[in-house]
């Protein structure tokens, strides 16, 4: 980041180039000019960024300087400096189209500020200009891949215009690049832009040879496709050594969690020809092994798998509810075969089609609605299509079990809440205790407690005297049936025990309450 510092005296100056601390903000080079000639010579024949300008000065003045400027160099970011908290003198700055202005003298820590906010200006204008730079030139080599000659003509003739010699008989190599951290982050450590700058200099640092032209795209798998071009027909290809080179330059300047996937060499014209193997190899790295594939290669995949025995097992499992040695059991069967390149996109397809099978069948025996084990921080599509790679798989295999388990604790405790009723209607004549349920459906008092009121909103005590009380408003509404006889028939031994019981809750005795409510009243 360059800046330059244009005033007419020297001691202010000094004072700026010895006060303001530079580097902390990321400016590499300072250029100073002392009047408005000298300015303009370093704006022409240097990069600058930045533009700060006194504005009282002899002759042209820093008004004069910055239209010219803003004329000139549009991008530049202009800060005009006074000693004169003139009004006219500000207009006439934002007239201009200044980033801000200053009057002097003003503390360094402002000034700071101020420079501060213009470099962060300049670097996001850089990125904006660059990524759609690079967004451009993406979408034009993408084109290259069509299956529309019009398409395909129309990327060649845009490459020309663009200075690349290049034709459907010109020789082509490709490289899929696979970035893990950028694949999977959804708030990347690095940006599209950055990483179009990082490959394309890694190309220019290894393929240095004549006639190459390193052109590069992003396509929908979020992969990076580097094209090695050459106007030279039938040329021959790259040597894999110096892919190594290149392998080694963009893992050590970007992440080590890299695959590149390099195609034989062919013509512009078989383009689709070459990328096609090229993107099978990534895809049947479901384990996303980093390093460098050449197509000829491929990825070992082991024939015959057999998973009759392990879904068995993992039904047994299931049905028992072990959750938990479920997941560890399914893990560990993927990470061993894993190692062993027993998976590629068809066998992992399988593998995911016979769980999913499993899991599905699981669910629908204990009616658990499977679209209800989804939410939208993870889908029933994105789970459907976790089988194209393992680190997926495994988060889909991981929600999909923990879901299930979460429905089926649910269901159990539903299942436990409904047999405890049943159980008290059922008993309603004798003295039972909230201890005589639970023990029933094979709970500890507090557990059972806390569930019953977690599944019905209500007290296990409340309820069993509620239902009681419900059941003996049925009896005394009968005058044949003495009121000793409702207590002894809702399990209570004590009449005066029962009396207050049903009073607290009905605000009336038994007795005052067959008078109001009983037959023929």
């Amino acid at each position: 980041m360059n800046l330059l510092i244009v005033d007419d005296q020297i001691t202010v100056l000094d004072g700026l180039l010895h006060g303001i601390h530079f580097n902390s903000l990321k400016i590499s080079h300072v250029y100073t000019a002392t009047n408005v000639s000298d300015a303009k010579k370093i704006l022409k024949s240097q990069k600058i960024q930045i533009l700060m300008s006194d504005i009282e000065m002899p002759g042209e003045n820093g008004l004069m300087l910055n239209k010219w400027a803003a004329e000139n160099y549009p991008a530049l970011v202009r800060i005009l400096l006074t000693s004169h908290a003139v009004f006219d003198y500000a207009k006439e700055a934002m007239k201009l189209g200044c980033f801000d202005y200053i009057v002097q003298p003003a503390p360094y820590h402002e000034i700071e500020n101020a420079l501060a906010r213009a470099v962060s200006k300049v670097l996001t204008q850089k990125q904006l200009s660059d990524y759609y730079r690079l967004e451009v030139l993406s979408n034009i080599v993408l084109n290259l891949f069509s299956s529309n000659p019009a398409n395909k003509e129309h990327s060649l003739a845009s490459l020309n215009q663009m200075g690349y010699m290049l034709n459907n008989d010109s020789s082509v190599q490709a490289v899929i690049i696979d970035i893990y951290p950028y694949v999977y982050s959804t708030d990347p450590v690095f940006s599209d832009s950055s990483l179009f700058v990082s490959i394309m200099e890694g190309a220019a640092r290894t393929f240095t040879a004549p006639n190459i032209y390193p052109l590069i795209c992003l396509n929908r798998f979020k992969q990076f496709v580097l094209l090695l071009i050459t106007d030279i027909p039938s040329a021959s290809s790259v040597s894999k050594e110096l892919f190594d080179v290149f392998y080694q330059d963009i893992t050590g300047h970007i992440s080590p969690e890299i695959s590149c996937y390099v195609t034989p060499c062919n013509q512009v014209k078989n383009i689709r020809d070459i990328i096609l193997p090229g993107h099978q190899s990534a895809l049947n790295n479901v384990a996303k092994k980093t390093g460098l594939y050449f197509s000829e290669q491929g990825i070992s995949v082991a024939e015959n798998m057999s998973l009759s025995e392990n879904v068995a097992r993992w039904t047994r499992l299931l049905k028992n509810s072990q959750f938990t040695s479920l997941e560890e059991n399914i893990f560990s069967y993927l990470d061993y075969n894993t190692s062993l390149n027993h998976f590629n996109l068809e066998t992992l397809s399988q593998f995911h089609q016979e769980l999913t099978k499993l899991f599905f069948i699981y669910s629908y025996n204990r009616k658990i609605d499977i679209m209800s084990l989804f939410s939208e921080d993870y889908n029933y599509n994105e789970y459907m299509s976790c089988f194209k790679d393992v680190k997926a798989l495994k988060k889909g295999i991981s929600y999909l079990i923990n879901a299930i388990s979460g429905a089926s604790c649910e269901d159990e405790s539903k299942d436990t809440v409904q047999r405890s009723i049943d159980y008290i209607l059922e008993n309603i004549s004798k003295d039972i205790s909230v201890k005589d349920v639970a023990e029933y459906v094979c709970f500890s008092p507090e557990y059972f407690s806390k569930l019953f009121k977690k599944e019905t909103g209500e007290n296990v005590k409340n309820y069993i005297l509620r239902v009681k009380v419900e059941a003996a408003k049925d009896l005394l509404k009968n005058p044949n049936i003495p009121v000793s006889m409702v207590a002894s028939e809702l399990g209570y031994s004590n009449f005066s025990h029962f009396t207050q019981m049903f009073k607290k809750h009905e605000g009336v005795t038994p007795s005052e309450y067959r008078k109001k409510y009983g037959e023929g009243n």
